[in-house]
């Protein structure tokens, strides 16, 4: 099963501003609050790794979450939000090269809303969905089963 959070809000969020390869824009407070309350919703579903992009807002999403599940973030350029100048074709290609390696069950991996549905439809089968900011979606690869683990606050 990979569990799928996008980071919590950012700076850029609040603005509307499209961040794509942007790696500054900070989290707000309310992304710092969703962040931690991914992690205690994450807290016993028994995780053992922690992958995410490099932005900024992924990166302090993922901090929050390895702190209270005792884990270190593995920073992964591959699940970087899409570029300006990007197809969504070269994003699914990046996030299928993440998903063909394999990923031990119950990985936690912290991206962005267009990532995390591509990555979600790869392994579903089913329409890809961008996430809400501090969502957390969950797909069993062996059933394709998508759940909801924690909505949007």
């Amino acid at each position: 099963m990979i569990l799928w959070v996008r980071h919590g809000q950012s700076t850029w969020n609040v603005l509307d501003r499209l961040q794509g390869h942007e790696l500054s824009p900070p989290l707000t407070e309310l992304g710092r609050e969703q962040a931690a309350h991914a992690a205690e919703s994450l807290a016993d579903r028994g995780v053992v790794r922690l992958i995410a992009s490099p932005a900024t807002r992924a990166l302090e999403t993922a901090q929050i979450i390895g702190r209270r599940l005792g884990l270190e973030v593995e920073v992964e350029p591959l699940l970087l939000e899409k570029g300006r100048d990007e197809s969504y074709i070269n994003v699914l290609v990046r996030v299928q090269q993440i998903l063909d390696r394999d990923l031990p069950d119950h990985t936690v991996v912290v991206s962005h809303g267009d990532t995390i549905g591509l990555g979600v439809g790869l392994l579903s089968g089913q329409r890809p969905e961008p996430a809400a900011n501090g969502s957390i979606t969950s797909v069993d690869p062996s059933t394709r089963r998508v759940s909801n683990v924690l909505p949007p606050r």
